[in-house]
């Protein structure tokens, strides 16, 4: 098994970290934010995820929450390869706007250990998969519409 690392890209959010690590930090939460047509195929509690996605099941639970700053996932059984998500929220102030609230740079680490096969298939996928999800993820912080669409993040 081969250890991959991948970091994803740093986005800055108008939002307090406080309020994106209470998204993150309840999985129950993203399921309602989902299209009526996709809740079916994910089941979700405060701690754990799982979804079902072309004949494949694929699972996480909060492996560790540090208040504020960063939210810890990792594999449930039944997953086809082990990895891990860390979620950081770094508090940002705008010195141009003292009167603002503060904002948070927001930014996704993926490591997974993929063996031969799967790092051929996935491998070059995976920088482009964490860094839609982190654009997804600030989008939906923001705001803007989003598209939670599985299908788009494969």
């Amino acid at each position: 098994m081969a250890d991959t690392n991948i970091i994803g890209k740093t986005v800055l959010i108008d939002r307090q970290p406080a309020v994106l690590y209470s998204a993150l930090g309840d999985l129950s939460a993203l399921v309602a934010n989902l299209p009526e047509d996709k809740k079916a195929m994910v089941t979700a509690t405060e701690d754990t995820i799982s979804a079902s996605l072309q004949g494949m099941s694929f699972g996480m639970k909060v492996a560790e929450r540090v208040p504020f700053s960063r939210v810890s996932f990792t594999q449930t059984d039944g997953t086809p390869f082990d990895f891990s998500i860390k979620a950081f929220f770094d508090e940002v102030e705008d010195p141009s706007q003292p009167e603002a609230d503060v904002k948070t740079n927001f930014h996704i680490e993926l490591d997974a250990q993929l063996g031969f096969m799967m790092k051929m298939m996935l491998g070059g996928k995976l920088q482009s998969l964490v860094d839609k999800l982190t654009d997804t993820l600030a989008a939906a912080a923001s705001g803007r519409p989003v598209d939670l669409n599985p299908e788009a993040f494969v």
